[in-house]
């Protein structure tokens, strides 16, 4: 009886190790090595890493113009787009790679009242967003994942402020079921 216990735990414990490893193998998104995969990842968020210093900049352009709530708005914004910049790299590091992105710059163009420091915005945040979930799409350690898809998530919540801050009714606000940083800005959204 007790060898019969023996063996059959033995089993269950190959069984149970043999369904972890193929669980781990099916998280990992993607065909090719690892190494493969590690490098293509890395690849991929030093890209994003240079759009998050690149918006990172472009927001201190934009804030000459703002002044009041609108100021401390967008100077929240930056701080939390230089908090993806720290949560990138360290994502980086955990990789064992080294935070080496190419460089990127936004052109600001001239800035002379809110509405054009909040078009632009509106323009860097689309474009991150898309940015990001191409990004979301092209990595292959899963982990890395839910990290980029929040950042965009949280680019998207900042539409919805701008477009408040370009006079957007509270249904133009949220005008798509999916952003996908493709909609154009409010005033252009009520053209005919």
């Amino acid at each position: 009886m007790c060898g019969r216990l023996v063996r059959r735990a033995f089993a269950l414990g190959a069984l149970a190790a043999a369904l972890a490893l193929g669980l781990t193998a099916c998280g990992n998104g993607g065909g090719g090595s690892g190494a493969t995969d590690r490098e293509g990842d890395l690849a991929v968020l030093n890209e994003i890493l240079a759009r998050q210093l690149a918006a990172v900049d472009a927001y201190g352009e934009a804030l000459p113009p703002l002044r009041g709530a609108g100021l401390a708005t967008a100077r929240r914004f930056r701080a939390q787009e230089q908090e993806h910049v720290d949560a990138t790299t360290k994502t980086i590091r955990g990789l064992e790679g080294d935070a080496d992105p190419p460089a990127e710059t936004v052109e600001a163009g001239e800035m002379k009242t809110p509405e054009d420091a909040w078009r632009f915005l509106y323009e860097l945040e689309s474009a991150t967003i898309d940015a990001e979930l191409n990004a979301v799409a092209r990595l292959t350690i899963g982990w890395s994942r839910p990290l980029i898809a929040a950042m965009a998530a949280n680019q998207a919540q900042r539409l919805v402020l701008i477009r408040r801050a370009l006079d957007a009714a509270p249904a133009e606000s949220v005008p798509e079921a999916f952003e996908a940083g493709e909609t154009a800005a409010p005033k252009e959204m009520m053209k005919p």
